[in-house]
């Protein structure tokens, strides 16, 4: 090498400079050296980059240990569900049942909106039976068929409003309609006299009709998209979603509760007046409606401008480590692409699937434990046939003017007990297993009350049904939890959402289900009272059905998966800022 050469690499190197000097900027690279450039750190222009010093031995600088300081800052998670310093201690605590304080306030929202739909409902069925019986005239027969369809037509909703909900990309704008729905057909309630006046009875039984098929139909439309939103918040919490179905199903029950206190104090007041009774009935869906729209404004109407704003552009991308070619292409390809090039190469096209291809996507998302949990509900559900069977059974032993306390039990144990015992079944898996098997129990106990005659007085009917009251409290909410946590949720490539859709799947299917348990109820119950038992039988089945149910629990915590806490996959806890 000529000595004119050599004094030009010892002008140039870092090492020859004087201190404080500053290196020449060196000529622009070529294009074909701009892979190189990237490699080296280049890409934001032709600057001479020192080459990065040899590996050191020292401990590595202290950007880990300040992340590690600012974890040890958060207080500890009490295993319940968030910080042991955020928890409000006491009654509240049931009220807090998700980790993220996001996802809790959400929760509850859709928990009191829940809550106000079913006072709405409880306000104008307390009487709406008697009142087109007695002051309409129409006969007991029309009654229970426009009831049985419209049970069946909310079966029918839950199992598309939860489909729709993913084709449109949000569950909270079909929830939002649903309401708008019940808040919409209340007043027709209270049109019913005016209309019979004016119409006579013909018109006035197909308004009636009409009237209480939109009432289910909204409920049903309600239905699914709460539990999908329900079961997202609890992944995005990575919480076990027990406390949530618990905490709604149990304020769902005091707007029962509290749905019949007014309507009897309503018609109290009026003195005996149907029509104000019923519109009353318009009022808390009307809350309801302002209640979510203010609580979802993001997920109905879309975030802000403001907060749509373009982010800042991403840093340069650093040297990659030596032996990493993997990162080469992605870095190259910034370093000539510009500020609309990175997101382009990255991309992934959703793949085009057939019809069948998606159907079969959509089985294989759902896991063996659900279908073993499915299994499990179903034949429990055979043991949740109507409270009539009930109420036909208690007024052989007992006045009928104490029916009405039968339910008034029941309905008390499940307010009070289900949020509670949801939180234990959240904990742990065996946790969960253990409380549906005491509930099974509590169930067998019932209908034995109800069927043997030993205990066919005033006394066991109310035993029986504070019985049934706590197997509501040990298992529907428990059960419901149970199936949601294995159903698929987010985005499947080739199909789209699955949330709502999986949500209303299942209950399609336990909606059949329960159909089919009424049927088999009454055919027990009438082959009982001909051989001279009385309506017992369905008691009977429905012990049967609890036994079974409970064993299948059994096999398949022992040999299946509903024994593993490892299948109930939730997201990994964020500590949070001090």
């Amino acid at each position: 090498m000529s000595a004119f050469a050599s004094s030009q690499l010892r002008l140039r190197s870092p090492a020859a400079l004087p201190a404080g000097a500053l290196p020449r900027r060196a000529p622009p690279l070529p294009l074909a050296a701009a892979p190189r450039a990237a490699r080296l750190g280049l890409a934001g222009g032709p600057r001479l980059v020192p080459r990065p010093p040899a590996p050191s031995t020292r401990p590595a600088p202290a950007r880990p240990s300040r992340d590690v300081s600012a974890a040890a800052a958060v207080p500890a998670d009490d295993g319940k569900g968030g910080a042991a310093k955020a928890a409000p201690g006491g009654f509240m605590n049931v009220f807090r049942v998700f980790s993220d304080e996001r996802c809790n306030s959400k929760l509850l929202a859709l928990a009191i909106g829940q809550m106000l739909c079913s006072i709405a409902t409880l306000i104008h069925d307390s009487y709406l039976p008697i009142y087109v019986h007695e002051e309409l005239g129409l006969s007991t027969t029309k009654i229970g068929a426009v009831q049985g369809i419209a049970q069946f037509l909310c079966q029918l909703s839950k199992g598309v409003s939860g489909v729709v909900g993913d084709m449109l990309g949000s569950q909270t704008r079909v929830l939002l309609f649903g309401t708008l729905l019940t808040f919409a057909c209340k007043p027709m309630f209270a049109m019913l006299s005016t209309v019979y006046g004016v119409f006579g009875v013909s018109f006035c039984l197909y308004w009636f009709f009409v009237a209480k098929l939109l009432d289910r139909l909204s409920k049903g439309i309600r239905e699914a998209p709460t539990k999908a939103v329900m079961n997202e918040l609890a992944k995005e919490s990575g919480d076990a979603p027990d406390a949530a179905y618990g905490l709604r199903q149990s304020l769902a029950t005091a707007g029962m509760l509290i749905g019949s206190t007014i309507a009897s104090l309503t018609f109290a007041i009026t003195g005996n007046n149907y029509i104000l009774t019923f519109a009353v009935s318009s009022v808390p869906p009307l809350l309801a409606l302002l209640w979510l729209s203010a609580n979802f404004r993001e997920e109905i109407w879309g975030k802000p401008a403001a907060a749509k704003a373009p982010k800042p552009p991403a840093a340069p991308p650093s040297a990659p480590a030596p032996g990493s070619p993997e990162l080469l292409p992605a870095v190259a390809g910034a370093a000539g692409a510009g500020p609309t090039g990175s997101a382009a190469s990255v991309s992934i096209d959703e793949p085009v699937l057939s019809p069948l291809q998606k159907g079969l996507a959509i089985l294989r998302a759902f896991k063996p434990a659900y279908w073993q949990a499915l299994a499990v509900v179903a034949v429990l559900y055979f043991a949740r046939f109507d409270a009539s069977f009930i109420s036909l059974r208690a007024k052989s032993v007992m006045a009928k003017s104490m029916l009405p306390m039968l339910t008034l039990i029941n309905t008390l144990f499940q307010m009070l007990l289900t949020a509670p015992l949801a939180r234990v079944s959240g904990a742990s898996v065996k946790n969960r297993n253990r409380l549906l098997w005491v509930g099974f129990g509590c169930m067998v106990v019932a209908d034995l009350c109800f069927a043997l005659p030993a205990t066919a007085s005033a006394a066991g009917m109310f035993f029986g049904s504070a019985c049934i009251g706590l197997h509501m409290a040990l298992t529907h909410a428990i059960t419901i939890s149970m199936v949601s946590s294995y159903m698929p949720t987010g985005h499947l490539p080739g199909v789209g959402l699955l949330s709502g859709t999986a949500v209303s799947f299942t209950d399609l299917l336990l909606g059949f289900v329960l159909a089919a348990s009424n049927a088999l109820a009454g055919v027990l119950a009438d082959m009982t009272r001909a051989a001279g038992y009385g309506n017992v039988g369905c008691f009977l089945g429905g012990a049967t059905a609890c036994v079974l149910s409970g064993l299948l629990l059994f096999a398949f915590e022992k040999w299946g998966d509903l024994g593993r806490d490892d299948m109930i996959v939730m997201k990994a806890r964020k500590p949070k800022k001090a």
